[in-house]
């Protein structure tokens, strides 16, 4: 099975890592991942009847919530950020992997604790936007006005799908100490869409559309490679056959957005891998199976479309074995991140 990292960078003092298999598996335990629990938290706004006390409430809507959670022996831990949905029912997080709490094997069940959880709204752009409401963790001075504040456990049972609601109250851009939580908790950073489009040539010259594997890393100068911690690994684009025209789409990825000044400077490097294609190019040959890339900001910057009320992104353009330079193409997304 093809491992999948996602390094989000959303918060200043960690990084969320997504992994098609298991995020981190707890030391000297056998997790089978066909055997989880999955999760879903539903912010409830508290109304404790003495509002004079409580912050004063933002006009803006629900739209994320930013979760921290531990399970397991160790503990493992999960941080990440999802989308809240609206039903007749109220606010719940939508389905995310992220949510998908692994039961070690041979248990039925696994402890989980909630220890974060902060909703965002959203900024226009399908990112979050600002904080809204927080749940007051226990011994703050804002803990009086939940029943239940954080942290909050539970024990999930495999094969089961968990609704759990958590008290919160409205953040007013007061110290937020007084909710339990200190200022680079709660400090997230948007997502950007990078898409990537191959084509191969044989030696002859004659240009195919390329199937691949990619894979992207954060960037480390201090390798000759510069390829530093791993965000994605073994992607591959979807690709077809509709009666002998073979086709392939771009690949998009989400990548973390740039945080230093010099943006000319490499933050991430992206590496391309030719693989064989029956029935159409056959075996990968030529003398170039493996792009990689650095990429700056600046890169970044130049393929994204901001003109007007929908974001689009342009591909980045690859050839493998070809006489063309690598370069921006197309328009591959019109749905920002």
């Amino acid at each position: 099975m093809k491992t999948i990292k996602f390094s989000l960078a959303w918060i200043a003092i960690f990084s969320l890592i997504l992994t098609s298999c298991s995020k981190d598996e707890v030391e000297g335990t056998d997790t089978d991942l066909d055997n989880v629990a999955s999760l879903t938290l539903g912010p409830v706004l508290n109304d404790t009847g003495r509002q004079e006390m409580v912050p004063q409430c933002s006009d803006e809507e629900p739209a994320f919530a930013q979760i921290r959670l531990e399970y397991g022996d160790g503990p493992t831990v999960i941080e990440t950020i999802v989308p809240i949905g609206m039903d007749e029912d109220g606010l719940f997080t939508l389905y995310s992997d992220d949510l998908e709490i692994p039961i070690p094997s041979g248990e039925t069940t696994v402890d989980v604790t909630l220890t974060d959880f902060v909703v965002w709204s959203d900024d226009g752009f399908g990112n979050p936007g600002m904080v809204i409401w927080i749940a007051p963790k226990d011994g703050s001075e804002y803990a009086q006005f939940v029943d239940d504040p954080l942290d909050n456990e539970w024990t999930l049972r495999a094969g089961s799908k968990n609704y759990q609601e958590v008290e919160v109250i409205c953040f007013d851009d007061r110290e937020v100490n007084l909710y339990g939580y200190q200022f680079f908790d709660i400090t997230p950073k948007p997502l950007y869409e990078f898409c990537i489009f191959a084509n191969y040539c044989s030696d002859e010259g004659r240009h195919y559309t390329a199937n691949y594997e990619f894979a992207l890393y954060y960037y480390d100068g201090n390798r000759e490679d510069g390829k530093g911690e791993m965000i994605y690994e073994g992607l591959t684009p979807m690709t077809g056959n509709d009666n002998g025209t073979f086709w392939a789409d771009p690949l998009c990825v989400a990548i973390p957005g740039y945080s230093g000044d010099d943006t000319s400077l490499p933050y991430l490097v992206f590496e391309a891998t030719l693989t064989d294609w029956p029935g159409y190019y056959g075996d990968a040959g030529g003398s170039e199976p493996v792009i990689s890339t650095e990429v700056s900001w600046d890169l970044i910057e130049s393929l994204l479309n901001r003109d007007g009320d929908d974001e689009t992104v342009n591909y980045w353009h690859i050839f493998f074995n070809c006489d063309e330079d690598d370069r921006p193409s197309g328009n591959a997304a019109t749905t920002p991140i």
